[in-house]
């Protein structure tokens, strides 16, 4: 989001880490950020079990909702966060969203063409393959700032989080 960059070249960043240094809570800032910068942003967030996005990654957005100087202009749900404004609220969103490899559709269709995407995968090294695939779709619409975080710990020796820092590395900017 540089300026002067390309709005169609997406900001990838990839981060590996051990627990509790505070992943969750830049993924609540980063959702909050994001909302909050851009009109009619559109993102989606999940993580490696309905659980953990249940119980761990959105009660921390929800935790730092309640501090936002801005939060009256949304309105945070417990599966999402959305506009106010009843004529944004199905445009300016940002939606919890728990994946599966028998329903990857469900994934899937996240596109907002000229404006602001946002896709955070929390503890992503556990996240299946064809998700990873399945939201590489929503990284082609153009004149769009496009930010794909994933976050996650370093435990697995296979799957696309842990290429994030070898063969995509050239992709991602990785921490």
């Amino acid at each position: 989001l540089k300026m002067g960059e390309s709005p169609d070249t997406a900001v990838k960043m990839a981060v590996a880490s051990g627990h509790g240094i505070g992943k969750s809570a830049l993924v609540a800032w980063l959702v909050l950020w994001a909302m909050s910068t851009r009109e009619n942003t559109r993102g989606v967030v999940t993580a490696n079990t309905a659980n953990q996005l249940a119980t761990k990654t959105w009660p921390e957005v929800s935790k730092w909702y309640r501090m936002l100087i801005c939060k009256h202009w949304f309105n945070m749900q417990a599966t999402g966060i959305a506009s106010q404004d009843s004529k944004y609220e199905k445009t300016w969103r940002i939606d919890a969203v728990t994946w599966s490899d028998e329903n990857l559709e469900a994934f899937a269709g996240l596109h907002n063409e000229g404006s602001r995407i946002i896709l955070i995968m929390d503890e992503a090294s556990n996240i299946s393959d064809p998700v990873w695939e399945v939201a590489e779709g929503a990284m082609t619409d153009a004149n769009t700032e496009i930010m794909w975080m994933a976050f996650g710990n370093p435990t697995r020796t296979e799957g696309r989080f842990r290429e994030c820092f070898r063969k995509y590395k050239h992709r991602w900017w990785t921490r």
